[in-house]
């Protein structure tokens, strides 16, 4: 698997930037604990999308606000696959230094959605463990 750029923009997959901010942002909330390091990584991603950071802002306050009504919506939305989406979620994971039960279980809710097979999503999740071990050295 090619290794992440992160300079490159990320193309759109059929997913609209603000839903793409909205998961991002139900990500970082799942567990209850909102931290400073997740909301780097969705403000990288939306600003690569195409969004300023006024927008992306407000989206992750307006799903925070209401995240039960969004985590329902997000359930019962469709998805179509979006390796870049996918790896975001992962990194927002990785990024308080702390995977917690809420977000593993959200994430395969998300690689289910997305079609993606248990081996791809381990594939993913390793790749993105090793990048996130190879950032802390920096």
């Amino acid at each position: 698997m090619a290794e992440y750029n992160s300079n490159a923009p990320i193309p759109q997959k059929n997913i609209e930037p603000t839903d793409q901010i909205n998961w991002l942002s139900a990500m970082m909330s799942i567990d209850k604990e909102i931290n400073q390091k997740e909301f780097k990584v969705i403000l990288e991603y939306g600003l690569k999308l195409g969004l300023d950071e006024t927008k992306i802002k407000r989206i992750v306050s307006t799903s925070l606000k209401g995240q039960d009504i969004l985590l329902r919506y997000l359930k019962l939305s469709k998805l179509s696959r979006n390796d870049d989406l996918m790896k975001a979620l992962i990194r927002v994971v990785f990024a308080d230094g702390k995977i917690a039960k809420e977000e593993l279980d959200f994430l395969k809710i998300v690689a289910t959605k997305m079609n993606y097979t248990n081996d791809e999503i381990k594939e993913m999740f390793a790749e993105e463990k090793r990048n996130y071990l190879k950032n802390l050295q920096k």
